[in-house]
């Protein structure tokens, strides 16, 4: 399965929307929040299916603050990552995820990129398409199949 991961587009969406049209072979967004009415459109102009989980920013949308996702033999914990104070840890996160039997933690909120395994888990986070604070926006390209491939696409 091939999922396009995003988060914090605060209305900013249009590159998601182009490059799901552009690649057929995308199977699912999976949106971090700060974005959830984004995700809305985004789902409506390609008619991808999606998941999103609400955001510091996302004030009057009614979306879960947390989701399980099953993908195969894996499972993903998706969250915004405000409620795990992920600007000075990720132990709480990592703990979350591992609690709930997670392979996965997929997150956003502090617009930054991260790919790396800790504890077990591999974290995600997919910056941001339009507000980055690591100096490239981007997303990520996650394949599921027999193995786990991250791949960061930067928006030029």
């Amino acid at each position: 399965m091939k999922i396009l991961v995003t988060s914090d587009t605060h209305g900013m969406y249009d590159d998601i929307s182009d490059y799901i049209l552009s690649h057929e072979d995308i199977d699912l967004v999976i949106h971090a929040g700060d974005g959830v009415e984004d995700v809305k459109y985004i789902g409506y102009e390609t008619g991808i299916k999606y998941y999103v989980v609400k955001g510091n920013n996302d004030y009057f949308e009614k979306a879960p603050l947390e989701e399980v996702i099953d993908i195969g033999d894996k499972k993903i914990f998706l969250t915004h990552g405000h409620k795990y104070d992920v600007y000075f840890t990720f132990e709480k996160i990592i703990k979350k995820a591992k609690s709930l039997g997670c392979d996965i933690g997929i997150f956003g909120h502090i617009h930054q990129y991260i790919n790396e395994y800790k504890d077990g888990i591999l974290l995600l986070n997919p910056s941001s398409p339009s507000l980055s604070r690591d100096g490239s926006n981007s997303f990520i390209i996650l394949e599921i199949n027999d193995t786990i491939k991250v791949n960061r696409v930067i928006i030029e």
